[in-house]
């Protein structure tokens, strides 16, 4: 599950007044889990990392002026079966409701790795959110949360698929080049860009409108914990996580379709269990024989399917741990 928080003073009147400046220092706790999504309690163990929004008005000196848990992004219309959850947490699952919004009776549920789901068609807002009928596997139909579904692509297909490489592709090129422009049309339009620069820390969310200005922006991110040091990392895009990531697409990188490679080294589930249905490419930087190898880099690209189109969905950043 994933919601984004955003920063700031509430603004009561938005076009009398300019938003207050917000420098962010410290995370968030994570809201409670909202009833829709899931069923009625989650195993304490499996409590989500903070989701932190990387929202910023178009000012890049300026924070957020309005306080949200949830700040969804454009609805997508059509479909394209079939579908899969994702974002739910391992030991929770997925309710399927009789209704479209939470006041429904539940009429099934769908577990967090589920694949397969077929949708009917129709499709509505209930509550703020986007909720769409799908065939319920104990019979008849019912209807979910969309915010938990995704078109699902086999790993075969996926792999073979050249458009992901030309995605992977364009990806280097906007980050090399900071044209947040070219970043903000590779974004997945449903769920937005999760990036975590460390796999247990923030999860800041970059909507495709987001993206377009990150590299100007100066908004400060609360990234969580560096792995070994426990050191609290603080800091914009363009001063933490972005050159990490020039420094692995700038080498001479490798890259691995639905391979962790031996990242689990440093992290017992290097793909997070709520992305299970999320297809990644491994980017790969080699360490140098001057540090001993030690000094290898690597991000895990997660792709998402928008009408059949491959976005960008996630990037996750690895490094040696001491």
């Amino acid at each position: 599950m994933k919601t984004k928080f955003l920063i700031c003073f509430l603004i009561l009147t938005l076009t009398a007044c300019s938003p207050q400046v917000i420098v962010v220092t410290a995370t968030l706790p994570p809201t409670p889990l909202p009833a829709f999504e899931t069923a009625t309690s989650i195993p304490a163990s499996a409590t989500p990392m903070p989701v932190e929004s990387a929202f910023a008005p178009t000012n890049p000196t300026a924070a957020p002026s309005i306080i949200s848990t949830s700040t969804p992004l454009p609805p997508v219309t059509g479909m394209n079966n079939p579908y899969a959850v994702i974002l739910v947490l391992p030991g929770d699952v997925l309710n399927i409701r009789s209704g479209a919004g939470v006041g429904n009776s539940i009429v099934g549920t769908l577990q967090p790795t589920t694949s397969g789901v077929m949708r009917t068609g129709p499709a509505t807002s209930a509550g703020g959110d986007r909720w769409v009928e799908i065939q319920n596997p104990s019979g008849g139909t019912g209807w979910v949360n969309a915010n938990f579904l995704t078109e699902y692509v086999t790993s075969n297909t996926f792999c073979a698929d050249a458009r992901v490489t030309e995605l992977i592709n364009n990806v280097k090129s906007a980050l090399l080049n900071s044209n947040g422009k070219l970043l903000s049309s590779l974004v997945s339009p449903v769920h937005g860009l999760d990036l975590r620069l460390w796999r247990y820390g923030t999860v800041a969310n970059y909507s495709p409108e987001e993206a377009q200005w990150v590299f100007q922006s100066e908004y400060e991110v609360s990234w969580g914990a560096a792995p070994g040091s426990g050191e609290e990392t603080k800091g914009t895009f363009t001063a933490q996580p972005l050159p990490k990531l020039k420094e692995v697409f700038s080498a001479n990188y490798s890259s691995h379709c639905n391979n962790p490679l031996d990242l689990a080294t440093f992290s017992l589930q290097p793909v997070p269990p709520e992305y299970s249905n999320i297809n990644y490419y491994t980017i790969y930087k080699p360490g140098t024989e001057q540090y001993g190898g030690l000094d290898w880099r690597a991000w895990i690209l997660g792709v998402e399917y928008v009408q059949g189109k491959p976005t960008l969905f996630s990037l996750i950043h690895f490094q040696w741990e001491p």
